[in-house]
C-alpha cells in the first residue's frame, strides 16, 4: 500500500539553545553544617566554664546556643553566597541543539492473536 509523502508531518524539528552551566552550592547543606558547629561549639563553651550560682548549665546552653546558632547560621550562609558567586565566574555558555520527531496522524495498532509468538 503506498502512503502519500508528507513530509512535514515526520520531519525531525530542531532548535539551538545557549546554556549556561554552573556548579552551585547546596545551601541547605551548608547551613546544616553551620547548625551543627554552633551546636559543637556551644557545647565546648558550657562546659569548660565553671558552673554559675545563678544559671544552670542547661540554661547556659540554651542561651549561648540561641546566639550561637543564629551567628553561625548567618556565617555559614555568607559562604554559601561567596561560593555561589565563585562559581558564577567559572561559569560558561554552551550551546545545545535539540531535535525531537514530530509525527502526523501515526496511529499505533496493539493488534495482538494468540499463538503469534508473544510472552504470555
Amino acid at each position: 500500500m503506498a502512503h502519500p509523502d508528507d513530509s512535514t508531518s515526520s520531519a525531525p524539528a530542531s532548535a539551538t539553545h545557549e546554556v549556561v552551566v554552573r556548579r552551585s552550592p547546596r545551601f541547605v547543606r551548608f547551613i546544616a553544617v553551620g547548625i551543627a558547629l554552633a551546636i559543637l561549639v556551644t557545647l565546648i563553651l558550657t562546659f569548660v566554664f565553671p558552673e554559675q550560682p545563678n544559671y544552670s548549665r542547661a540554661q547556659v546552653f540554651g542561651f549561648v546556643g540561641i546566639i550561637l546558632v543564629t551567628v553561625f547560621i548567618g556565617l555559614s550562609a555568607a559562604v554559601a553566597i561567596g561560593v555561589d558567586r565563585a562559581s558564577s565566574r567559572r561559569a560558561r555558555t554552551v550551546v545545545m541543539t535539540t531535535s525531537e520527531r514530530v509525527e502526523g496522524d501515526a496511529e499505533i495498532s496493539a493488534d495482538v492473536k494468540p499463538g503469534d509468538g508473544s510472552a504470555n
